[in-house]
């Protein structure tokens, strides 16, 4: 309904105050603090120094950061689809220790972490390791016996191919001896012992036959007892990562707590954060901030608890004003739509319930289907009880449900019902019922069905455009006589209006068969263009200078018939999710029949008006609201306000309930 008035807030504090009026004003949640100006006077002031209290708090948000996930895994209360808010005195929180146990916890599960990795990567290694000795279980030799004075032993495997006989008589000329020690699939196992003086030989030889030599450990055993002691370690390690994973499980029952803990710490760092916007002297700190008019007297009761100097004061034509919007519970749930465009300018209209009617009303006519606009409707109401979001997600799912009743409306009006899909299933079952009363309903709705009478529909779409491009037009007229400028309103925008007025006299007399006299219609018409001529030029002191700009007003008619064509979109809209739904049902009657039919006919129905609501809804929403911002916003806007964004206690997990009085 309004940006609201905001007031210059400007603290002089003693600097042990600075924390605890920062956090009260925090606790307000209406005050957006400013870096403060730190020349004042002659004096530079430095800012205040909070670089080690935010260095210590950001290692603990990191610290639990990376042990918010462990927990969650091993938390037996798993994350359900409602947000859950845990309300807690942060203040007893902190107070009572608590909030040092549970960063001693999130460290414990950092470690605990650590341990499961560490004990994964052993175990992964002994894994291999017995995988490795696998082949050599029957090999009898110790594994770090296989050198002796003159002679060594190499392991290896040759490919599978490979002739036994053959490879062994080889080796045996060459004075080797090989021992085959497992034959497997992928390949023949061998223990080759040969000289030292002969190694260069037999390694040449070997290398021919396609031998490839393989590294054990050098430990104390043969493969087989080095394999049981790896298989001995690895059924330790399973049960030491069992006990590990049964204290993850331990810590994750104060998981809560570590939530908490995170809130407490991000509101730490945005206390941190905002102390060093204030300039400093010696023993003083200087907050500068906004705060919303009605708000005043909050932040006084909070900064009389201080020992301070403080002033509150109207902003100056220099200050660059943040915008708080005010609206009606209705209205509000629309603000996110100026937000994606821009703010408007402090101290000019907000047109968010203006908006806000015509968004409703061109959404529903976009969309206009019953059964699609109901289905919106419970899905965003249900969505914000279930899963209790938070205020920007619960604003945007009440805008989508409010036009989801829009819809649902116009879908009535117009007999829109998933499309056509009880006049389908009438052809169906009831072939004759199609043309009775209770047919033509579904199939023409309360007035008629835009797909029978397109034309009709696009004038209804152009009639919705004209209304709100003159109520753009009109709000301009109002912001123009409110600044003192009535005389330019009268001038500039009232002759179009007539000139519309004619035009609309016209439309009417053509489609009444000319019951309005024709001298009547054209004489308001020519009234308006004259009166374009002769006054759009308001402010041009040279009659000529004021013709020429009165013919810029003539031919500024072109703009508004392309502003008006535009709304020809909410004709395209409200046929495409009408035909698409129709040929889904077609379809769906194809293969009505038995019951593989009828599987069929249900995935077709669901799968197909899914994603054409899915779809539409998104091409509606855009729409919409593009022909609130060019077409409307163009009338009349002043874009480049900067949002309010006041100082606020982290909530991600809790709710502080610390009573803030004290």
């Amino acid at each position: 309904m309004s940006v609201s008035k905001m007031k210059r807030l400007t603290v002089f504090a003693f600097r042990e105050d600075a924390d605890r009026i920062v956090r009260r004003l925090m606790d307000l949640r209406c005050v957006e603090v400013r870096g403060a100006d730190p020349e004042r006077g002659e004096v530079v002031l430095p800012y205040l120094n909070a670089d080690a209290e935010l260095a210590e708090t950001e290692r603990k948000l990191a610290v639990i950061g990376e042990a918010l996930p462990v927990l969650a895994k091993y938390a037996t209360r798993k994350k359900g689809l409602s947000r859950r808010v845990l309300r807690t005195n942060r203040e007893t929180f902190v107070r009572k220790g608590r909030a040092d146990a549970a960063l001693e916890t999130a460290k414990q599960a950092l470690v605990s972490k650590d341990q499961l990795r560490e004990n994964q990567a052993e175990q992964s290694r002994l894994q291999a390791l017995v995988a490795s000795l696998a082949p050599w279980a029957d090999f009898d030799q110790p594994l770090n016996e296989l050198e002796t004075e003159k002679a060594t032993t190499v392991l290896g495997v040759y490919p599978p191919s490979i002739e036994l006989d053959a490879t062994e008589e080889a080796l045996a000329e060459a004075g080797m001896v090989g021992e085959p020690i497992a034959v497997e699939k992928t390949g023949v196992y061998f223990a080759v012992t040969y000289l030292k003086a002969e190694e260069q030989a037999a390694t040449r030889l070997l290398t021919e036959q396609g031998f490839l030599k393989i590294e054990l450990p050098d430990a104390d055993g043969t493969a087989r007892e080095v394999a049981g002691q790896a298989t001995e370690q690895l059924e330790a390690l399973h049960e030491a990562y069992l006990q590990i994973e049964e204290t993850l499980r331990d810590l994750a029952e104060k998981k809560d707590d570590v939530e908490i803990l995170s809130d407490v710490e991000e509101t730490n760092r945005t206390a941190a954060k905002l102390k060093q916007k204030l300039a400093q002297t010696g023993h003083c700190v200087i907050l500068d901030g906004w705060v919303p008019a009605a708000m005043t007297g909050p932040v006084s009761d909070a900064l009389g608890r201080f020992e301070c100097a403080y002033e509150l004061e109207d902003p100056s034509p220099e200050d660059q004003v943040p915008v708080l919007l005010h609206n009606n519970r209705f209205a509000t749930n629309f603000e996110w739509v100026i937000g994606m465009y821009s703010y408007p300018r402090y101290g000019t209209f907000d047109p968010t319930f203006i908006m806000s009617i015509f968004y409703f009303i061109i959404f529903g006519l976009m969309f206009a289907d019953f059964g699609y606009g109901l289905l919106l409707a419970v899905l965003c109401f249900a969505g914000i009880k279930v899963l209790n979001p938070r205020t920007g997600m619960k604003r945007m799912l009440m805008m989508f449900g409010y036009c989801g009743i829009s819809s649902a409306i116009m879908g009535a009006i117009f007999g829109g019902w998933f499309g056509d899909l009880p006049t389908a299933i009438m052809q169906q079952v009831a072939p004759n019922a199609v043309d009775g009363s209770v047919g033509h309903f579904f199939s023409s709705g309360l007035w008629f069905n835009p797909l029978d009478d397109p034309m009709t529909f696009l004038v209804i779409s152009l009639a919705v455009g004209a209304v709100h491009i003159i109520a753009g037009m009109a709000i301009k007229f109002f912001i123009l006589c409110k600044d003192g400028h009535a005389a330019e309103a009268i001038c500039t925008i009232l002759p179009y209006w007539v000139l519309f007025a004619g035009l609309g006299l016209l439309i009417v007399n053509l489609a009444a068969g000319g019951a309005i006299p024709t001298g009547v219609t054209a004489g308001v018409s020519i009234a308006g263009v004259v009166m374009i001529l002769l006054l759009n030029g308001y402010g041009q002191k040279k009659p000529f200078q004021r013709l020429i700009k009165g013919l810029g007003g003539l031919y500024g008619l072109i703009s508004y018939g392309s502003d008006l064509l535009s709304y020809s979109r909410i004709l395209a809209l409200g046929m495409v999710a009408g035909v698409i739904a129709k040929v889904i049902n077609m379809i769906t009657a194809l293969g009505a029949k038995g019951p593989i039919g009828f599987l069929f006919m249900l995935i077709i129905l669901v799968v197909g008006h899914g994603l054409n609501i899915a779809i539409n809804i998104l091409g509606t929403f855009v729409h919409a609201a593009r022909l609130q911002y060019i077409e409307f916003f163009g009338k009349f806007y002043e874009d480049g306000g900067d949002p309010f964004t006041p100082a606020l206690p982290t909530e991600e997990y809790s709710e502080d309930i610390t009573d803030g009085s004290n």
